[in-house]
């Protein structure tokens, strides 16, 4: 949920208490604490713990130019490692000798300033070469080579052009990093950083988990806007498409949606060894959703919230503690009704406990209901105790004079926050049904999948 859907059901909390109704009324805006406190889940995991936690791995594919802030970042050829294997760099350079040229293959060799390279581009590579290089390639001329450093059948280094970094580098640190987890026992934190490219667009890629033949796959995409809509002719050839790495030890993927990692920062996943089961587990971003997602530090924070108040002076500083921890809930129930879940009990429970997947693939529409549902209870609240925070002043919503019914009180504001309801129960019955709908996805998709059904699990995320 959206930090304003919480921070809405920290306010709807404190309208449940004539008391803290009555200061409001009265301009006393100490109750307002409890909108903060139904946001500060997430104010602590993404202000605090993100920056405190340690990234064992970084993977960065193509790292970028340090003034610039895009890909690809230029390096020298004496600067190149073993370690830069298939990392997205670019080549500046005088075109020393053209060793090979055909349609389908262009060998030649590039020289700069602290050493030279042999450069190879082959099949749709040869055309992209031609149009960075201005036209004919020739001898003397100086370009600009984009690409990764790779290695032949004989163990020497040679420069492939390309537009992308090639998969296998993601693949491979993320098939040992599992393997980390899985000998030393301990959590394993990568950090995958994103491929950001000139014109604010993002090299997207996909990352597959072939569990059963303890395979990493990973696709490289085209490019894309900062909204994700991918553009047309900037897919990469079939033969640097897919890069695999295996893994020594099992492993298994717990969060039910695809790792796809394009516009803004890339994701955080930790590999958890379960000695229950012998196998690593993925732990989608591992600060986020544990201690500060719990009843137990809602419970713990609004305890710390009392002595505070009493010291102020603020009078119904019980009944604010209350409310505040009612918030601190509220967002772990709708955190809860997502995907990734939270951990509830601690120290109770110990991991997190898988959320129901409510409306999986309509994220918007379930912040709009629950926003709607948490600004219909204060309307609510407000309503049937305004005749005691205001004496005299009648309801603003009357059900029985507008009805004519004889209703109670009781039954006519029962009636009231129904029918304000109405629409977060119609949002909520299609989320149920969307429900439905993704577990039955995920079901069909738990046969592992081939090279062209990776094809396909890429392009439903509008990869192709």
């Amino acid at each position: 949920m959206r930090g304003w859907t919480h921070y809405l059901s920290g306010l709807a909390m404190t309208t449940f208490f004539t008391q803290l109704l009555e200061d409001l009324s009265k301009g006393v805006l100490w109750p307002l604490i409890a909108g903060f406190y139904a946001y500060l889940p997430d104010f602590v995991d993404f202000k605090f713990r993100r920056f405190l936690w340690r990234r064992d791995v970084v993977v960065d594919p193509a790292p970028q130019d340090r003034k610039l802030k895009v890909s690809p970042r230029r390096v020298f050829i004496g600067e190149l490692k073993p370690e830069n294997r298939w990392q997205f760099y670019y080549l500046e350079g005088t075109v020393k000798a053209i060793t090979s040229r055909s349609e389908e293959f262009t060998e030649f060799v590039l020289e700069d300033e602290s050493g030279e390279i042999r450069v190879v581009a082959r099949y749709e590579d040869v055309r992209r070469l031609e149009r960075v290089a201005g036209g004919e390639l020739s001898v003397g001329v100086r370009v600009r080579v984009p690409g990764y450093m790779d290695f032949d059948t004989e163990g020497k280094p040679y420069w492939n052009f390309s537009d992308a970094p090639h998969p296998n580098y993601v693949a491979k640190l993320i098939a040992k990093a599992i393997d980390s987890a899985y000998e030393t026992g301990k959590r394993v934190t990568v950090k995958i950083l994103n491929i950001r490219m000139s014109g604010d667009l993002y090299r997207r890629f996909l990352i597959h988990y072939d569990s059963p033949n303890k395979r990493i796959l990973v696709l490289m995409g085209p490019l894309v806007s900062t909204g994700g809509l991918p553009i047309d002719g900037t897919g990469v050839p079939p033969y640097r498409m897919i890069g695999e790495a295996s893994t020594e030890h099992p492993f298994k993927k717990t969060y039910p949606r695809p790792t796809v990692i394009d516009a803004f920062s890339g994701p955080e996943i930790g590999f958890v060894k379960n000695p229950e089961e012998g196998v690593v587990e993925e732990e989608f971003i591992p600060w986020h959703r544990g201690f500060t997602h719990s009843f137990t530090a809602g419970f713990l924070f609004s305890l710390f919230l009392i002595p505070i108040l009493f010291l102020i002076g603020y009078e119904n500083y019980l009944y604010l503690a209350l409310a505040a921890m009612l918030g601190h809930w509220m967002h772990v129930i709708e955190d809860q009704m997502g995907l990734m879940g939270s951990v509830l009990f601690p120290p109770i429970t110990k991991k997190r406990i898988p959320g129901l997947m409510i409306g999986p693939r309509i994220p918007a529409a379930m912040n709009f209901a629950t926003s709607w549902a948490m600004i219909s209870i204060i309307v609510w609240n407000i309503n049937r105790n305004l005749p005691l925070i205001s004496p005299g002043f009648p309801k603003i919503i009357d059900l029985t004079k507008l009805t004519g019914l004889p209703l109670t009180d009781m039954i006519a504001d029962f009636m009231l926050l129904i029918i304000l309801l109405i629409p977060t129960i119609l949002i909520y019955a299609l989320g149920l049904v969307d429900r439905a709908k993704f577990i039955k996805l995920l079901k069909e998709q738990l046969p592992e999948k081939k090279r062209e059904e990776l094809l396909d699990e890429m392009e439903e995320v509008g990869g192709l």
